[in-house]
């Protein structure tokens, strides 16, 4: 590392990726810095996947309150206290927020405020807001800016009526009915979350289905759900026009239908946002979406200069983010054989039922092996499902014929984002259905479907014929 510099490493932003790759960097001996302009944890810890999940969690205890005479439970109506919920929420970020601080301080990583930009290769202005202005210099640099929502030219976001999913996550009051414009795994989560908290809720999908580019088994197990709640759906139509006023907005969809809500909820996708960061002046190419391209140690054109986490428009992930930092730090610091590698990245939908999937799906596995076999196992032929009596969903195991190596598993079911990990670790390490089969695991529990899905590879299935 030179001398010359302030730091070894200088990260610009505090997500799940930035703040990650500040304290491997500091472990593996660096002197670094992570610059922050906004609250510590990024869009990941303020405005996406903890707040959301908050309010996810006590949707679904209202879900299954609703259902409580049915396990035997004598309660009164239920009803969501929005406010008290967004305090509970707010008190869980603050907790968060002080455990990066704490974390970031304990590993030596010092911590600068505000907004960081390039003055030249090594050089960087940090922008207080008020008017002042300080530079820094680093060996190393590290961008974790993170992403944006897209906008929608014709329903431009007026944060009030027209919303974007931060505008939603922070709100203080629950909306009587939304309408929101994309069928994706945002989407679909705020959809859970307002149709078990008492909002009438309204989805459009542009393409045939929900979630599109998830297992379709999932899908469908996700969309017959949200059918049941009375959720209405529209896909294969896009959003043409929208007109609001008088408390409510109107959709005028392609196919001449109408949709009306009291908010409509915006979530088309996100782009990279690297716009604050100034990078012709360190010559960084980006790619036509915004997103700064990197290579397999995750360097830009610039060899000093890395990009983590939303800002590289690879996958979008929190948990791949981290990832990245942690390659990003190791690369910087001189472990150069670091690499990112993605063959193994596991996704969650905190919808109900939950889906959860890791690996290939049907038709990638055949184009990458050619024949393959494909088991399904129903959460309904599982004991501890029904005890729980969250009987919906199913496992899907996708598996290379010639070898029985598992290339990927998809689950719509309870609790499947937990169950996840095994999955995940049974991709990673290229087990075959035999040797999941062959695994004892403890009854009743759910994770048992993922030896009986891996009994049906082999074709020996004791507790389902399907």
């Amino acid at each position: 590392m030179g001398e010359k510099y302030d730091y070894d490493v200088a990260v610009i932003g505090s997500g799940p990726a930035g703040y990650v790759a500040g304290i491997r960097a500091a472990q593996y001996g660096a002197g670094v810095c992570v610059i922050e302009k906004g609250p510590l944890g990024g869009v990941c810890t303020n405005a996406g996947c903890i707040p959301t999940k908050v309010l996810w969690h006590t949707a679904g205890v209202a879900l299954r309150l609703d259902k409580a005479d049915e396990l035997g439970l004598e309660v009164g109506d239920v009803s969501v206290n929005w406010p008290r919920l967004a305090e509970r929420r707010e008190g869980i970020l603050d907790t968060l927020r002080n455990g990066i601080q704490a974390l970031l301080k304990g590993n030596g990583v010092e911590l600068i405020r505000g907004q960081a930009s390039f003055a030249g290769a090594h050089t960087l202005n940090i922008s207080d807001g008020g008017g002042g202005a300080e530079q820094v210099t680093a060996d190393k640099i590290i961008a974790a800016t993170g992403s944006r929502p897209v906008e929608l030219p014709h329903a431009p976001f007026d944060h009030e009526v027209i919303i974007d999913s931060t505008d939603a996550v922070t709100a203080d009051e629950l909306p009587a009915s939304v309408v929101i414009i994309g069928g994706g795994y945002i989407g679909l989560e705020f959809a859970s979350i307002y149709t078990a908290c008492g909002a009438e809720v309204t989805i459009v999908e542009a393409l045939d289905r929900l979630l599109p580019g998830m297992d379709e088994d999932c899908a469908q197990e996700v969309t017959r759900f949200l059918k049941h709640q009375g959720v209405a759906i529209h896909t294969g139509v896009t959003l043409d026009g929208v007109e609001h006023g008088n408390g409510s907005v109107t959709g005028k969809l392609s196919d001449g239908t109408e949709v009306a809500g009291e908010k409509m909820l915006v979530c088309v996708g996100r782009r990279a946002d690297a716009s604050t960061l100034e990078l012709e002046a360190v010559g960084v190419e980006t790619e036509e979406s915004g997103a700064m391209a990197v290579n397999e140690h995750m360097q830009t054109s610039q060899p000093h200069v890395y990009a983590v986490g939303d800002v590289n428009g690879r996958l979008m992930l929190a948990h791949v983010g981290s990832q990245e930092g942690l390659v990003a730090a190791a690369h910087a610091t001189g472990t150069i054989t670091a690499r990112m590698d993605y063959r193994v990245a596991p996704a969650c939908v905190f919808v109900h039922p939950e889906v959860a999937v890791v690996g290939l799906g049907e038709e990638e596995a055949r184009e990458e092996v050619g024949e393959i076999i494909v088991k399904k196992f129903p959460f309904r032929a599982l004991g501890k499902a029904h005890i729980m009596d969250e009987t919906d969903g199913l496992v899907k195991m996708v598996c290379d014929a010639a070898t029985g190596q598992v290339l990927g598993v998809h689950m719509a079911g309870p609790e499947a984002s937990t169950l996840l990990g095994e999955a995940t670790l049974a991709v990673q390490l290229e087990c075959t259905a035999e040797e999941m089969a062959e695994t004892i695991h403890a009854h009743p529990t759910l994770a048992e479907a993922l030896k009986e899905v891996a009994e049906g590879v082999i074709g020996m299935p004791i507790n389902w014929r399907g």
